[in-house]
């Protein structure tokens, strides 16, 4: 636990609050209901949003607070996990391998350093987790199914994608079901439980508060236009993520295929190693691979796959590791340990790259700003990209305009916060006198490229890929 607190701790404001964080601290600076209705116009649900807004009424608003919340709930799950693998094992040495594993884990660490909702939905997912477990083992075990309900509908609060994570356990508890071991054990007969079925049909029915927001949400399909359809190779490159959180198409190219698939075959061994009656460990391999097997194959069509919404997975993937290198230490002590030392030395590398990639310098460019800024100074931002981590750092009291020349949004997603709040710049025009502040994006832009003849430049500041230019009006 103390290298999960160091991992997530240590450098956690290296980089500045960036462009989601921005948006989220926005939401979540307005009231309860207020956050209801904002998600309501954006793409996710507004769990997180609520529970950030607690959270800095009671801690405050820095930078290092708003994402305190995530570092911490990433703390929770390294926990969590250790749990869920000790009560599939009932052996601490491999309870502490995923320990171990989680603690490190590159991708697990960056989103934890963010104040975004993917560190809170692990620990929903893990409680739902533990509550199947215990359900599993024994059908009449209350707290089993309380833990259930509380994962499953807070999880969906959070992140649409906890739907995938039903789905997974759905298969597993029909698997178990139908297919008997090998032992003769007998099939687990909890698909015709009435206490299985009410458990989920109230997680259901405690999130249909929301469900009409989603159904809005999803016939918008607001926010998504910026995602890739999936190809051959996304999983691939999501694997390397996951696991070294840099650009994998920059290692070996046989390494960068044959990995990924020795995960699944691992996964599989593991599996194919679990002789109990409850089959845990198939559910965790399930867990692993049917979200994101569902995802990319949706998003072959119509994109809906991002690596950071699968977070989740990571826990999964740790866990289940944990087993196999466990299960070839048994037979082949010098293969277990060289696996395990190198894919911690992995894990130890992604550190090191989440660390090198904080480069996000904001705080940097808006501290010009605050350093410079004088009475009748208008404040610009060229594009939505910059518009929310440039209101965090904001603080010369005057208010941030959006550039809004080239189209306005159409006040879903994210501009739905600033939509009717009188922000919109539609033309430079509308500006005759005095300095005017432009902040954007570094490179060549559209929104620079349209300031008029009679605006001179004065000064310019970048810092990471953000930039500030200060003109005077002729």
């Amino acid at each position: 636990m103390l290298l999960a607190v160091l991992a997530r701790f240590s450098g956690l404001t290296k980089a500045s609050i960036w462009h989601d964080e921005g948006f989220s601290v926005m939401l979540s600076s307005r009231d309860w209901l207020e956050i209801w209705a904002g998600s309501a116009r954006d793409v996710h649900p507004p769990l997180y949003y609520e529970l950030l807004h607690g959270w800095s009424l009671i801690f405050g608003s820095s930078s290092f607070v708003l994402r305190a919340l995530s570092a911490v709930c990433g703390v929770i799950v390294v926990g969590l996990g250790y749990l869920v693998t000790l009560r599939i094992s009932k052996r601490h040495n491999i309870a502490a391998l995923a320990g171990l594993l989680l603690a490190l884990n590159p991708f697990l660490v960056r989103y934890s350093q963010e104040a975004r909702m993917y560190g809170v939905l692990g620990v929903f997912v893990l409680i739902a987790m533990l509550g199947l477990i215990r359900i599993v083992i024994n059908s009449k075990d209350r707290l089993g199914y309380l833990l259930y309900i509380l994962g499953i509908s807070a999880g969906l609060y959070t992140h649409y994608f906890m739907a995938l994570v039903v789905i997974s356990f759905w298969i597993y508890v029909i698997s178990i079901y139908f297919v008997a071991t090998k032992s003769k054990l007998g099939s687990i007969k909890l698909l015709t439980n009435w206490r299985w079925w009410l458990a989920n049909i109230v997680a259901l029915a405690l999130f249909m508060p929301w469900v009409g927001n989603m159904i809005k949400q999803f016939t918008r399909a607001q926010g998504l236009g910026w995602l890739p359809k999936a190809n051959l190779g996304t999983y691939h490159d999501t694997i390397w993520q996951f696991f070294t959180f840099t650009d994998a198409h920059k290692i070996w190219e046989v390494a960068y295929w044959v990995v990924p698939v020795v995960l699944i075959v691992a996964t599989i061994y593991a599996t194919h190693q679990d002789k109990t009656k409850q089959h845990l460990v198939r559910m965790l391999g399930l867990f692993c691979f049917v979200p994101i097997a569902l995802a990319i194959s949706v998003s072959l069509v119509k994109p809906i796959f991002h690596e950071r919404y699968f977070v989740f997975v990571v826990l999964g993937l740790c866990i289940i590791l944990a087993f196999c290198i466990s299960d070839i230490y048994k037979k082949h002590l010098y293969v277990a340990v060289l696996a395990a030392a190198i894919l911690i030395l992995s894990q130890l590398v992604g550190l090191r790259n989440v660390n090198s990639q904080a480069g996000h310098r904001m705080d940097s460019v808006m501290g010009r700003l605050t350093q410079g800024f004088m009475p009748g100074d208008q404040v610009i931002a060229g594009e939505l990209y910059v518009y929310f981590d440039g209101s965090f750092y904001n603080d010369t009291q005057s208010p941030l305009f959006l550039y809004t020349g080239n189209g306005r949004p159409n006040g879903f997603g994210e501009s739905g916060l600033i939509n009717d709040e009188g922000l919109y710049l539609d033309s430079y025009s509308q500006i005759s006198s005095g300095r005017v502040w432009l902040l954007g994006k570094t490179g060549s832009h559209s929104y620079y490229d349209q300031i008029p003849s009679s605006w001179v430049l004065l000064e310019s500041y970048t810092a990471g890929y953000s930039e500030i230019r200060l003109y005077q009006i002729q």
